[in-house]
């Protein structure tokens, strides 16, 4: 049998961002969530220290249920790492679409003075 290492962090993480997200009242544009869902769980990831297993091939599948491995502390640990990575895309996100619409408002009828 094949054995392979599975993160047990990554689908607990990953169920926490999507109830955190079906639970949200802001106002989510549609093509937007699977992207800011994938943002916010790398985010979480990033900042959490990895439990790492070995498996057999045929049993990954059972390590789905991995929410018991972890402490009510590190549970504590990443909502809160959810909500400040939520915030935090949110903010970046939105100083980023100002940004783009101060620049787009810079460009007009005006002749260049690129060509001298």
């Amino acid at each position: 049998m094949t054995q392979a290492i599975v993160n047990l962090a990554l689908p607990v993480i990953e169920k926490k961002v999507k109830a955190v997200l079906a639970n949200s009242a802001a106002p989510k544009p549609s093509g937007t969530t699977v992207a800011l869902q994938e943002k916010l769980v790398a985010y979480v990831a990033r900042r959490m220290p990895t439990l790492y297993v070995m498996v057999d091939s045929a049993q990954t599948g059972s390590t789905e249920n991995s929410v018991s491995c972890f402490s009510q502390a590190q549970h504590q640990e990443m909502d809160q790492l959810i909500d400040e990575g939520l915030q935090h895309l949110t903010t970046w996100r939105s100083n980023w679409e100002s940004a783009a619409q101060e620049s787009a408002g810079g460009f007009g009828p005006a002749p260049s003075h690129w060509f001298g």
